[in-house]
């Protein structure tokens, strides 16, 4: 006996978090090749973006906060970074991005 069938919303579900984790992963790799430090801290749910210390920008990602918050706000984030304009991220990213730019 095969385990039972994998329904599509279950799928395309799976896909959809795949697809997130992978833009996530990118982002911190384009944040880590403009020279901002990653650091990954339980604040509360409601915390993460971009702070100066010690005169150098780190990007907080809050452990305590879902992976779909996560991944927005370090899109927000990421939107007030200027050096990514002239560099290579991947379509599905920059696209992330720049609808937290548009915002303002």
């Amino acid at each position: 006996m095969g385990a039972p069938p994998v329904s599509s919303t279950k799928r395309g579900r799976r896909a959809q978090e795949v697809g997130m984790a992978s833009a996530f992963e990118e982002m911190i790799e384009v944040a880590k090749r403009v020279g901002i430090v990653v650091r990954h801290a339980r604040l509360g749910g409601a915390g993460g973006g971009i702070a100066s210390v010690k005169g150098r920008r780190q990007l907080f990602i809050d452990l305590d906060a879902e992976p779909a918050d996560q991944l927005e706000r370090t899109a927000a984030a990421m939107a007030r970074v200027s050096e990514i304009d002239g560099m290579f991220v991947r379509p599905d990213v920059r696209e992330m991005i720049e609808r937290y730019r548009a915002r303002g």
